[in-house]
């Protein structure tokens, strides 16, 4: 076996894995898309409910029912935002963290190939010479 049959296995090899690391993290990369998307989904339904607490009748009626009315929406908005806003804040943190875990992993398997790649292939390639 040549030096360049040795260096083709060894770059299909580090690209399986970088592969399969890849596909690992398929899941989490999901999680992270579908975090923002219930945040949103919470607003939606915080709006909706803000809204059906609108009532056309107390809002032309006394000031004290408007004023409670205002309370009742604006209580609902806050929370229908602050649902957006927790999950935004959540897949920011996830997405760092997320790839500072797959960065330290590809490092890993880069360290390990080039640690072959001196400490086998170059000496495949010196005692090739020799011959």
């Amino acid at each position: 076996h040549s030096v360049s049959d040795t260096i083709s296995v060894l770059n299909s090899t580090f690209d399986l894995s970088i592969h399969r690391l890849d596909l690992r993290y398929s899941l989490s990369r999901y999680l992270v898309w579908a975090i923002p998307t219930f945040g949103f989904i919470g607003t939606v339904v915080g709006i909706a409910d803000a809204l059906n607490k609108m009532d056309i009748n107390k809002l032309m009626g006394a000031q004290g029912d408007k004023v409670l009315q205002f309370q009742a929406v604006t209580a609902d908005l806050s929370f229908a935002f602050g649902t957006t806003i927790v999950a935004l804040v959540l897949s920011a943190i996830l997405v760092f963290l997320m790839n500072i875990v797959q960065k330290g992993e590809e490092e890993v398997l880069n360290r390990a190939g080039k640690y072959v790649l001196t400490n086998l292939i170059n000496r495949l390639h010196v005692s090739d010479g020799k011959k």
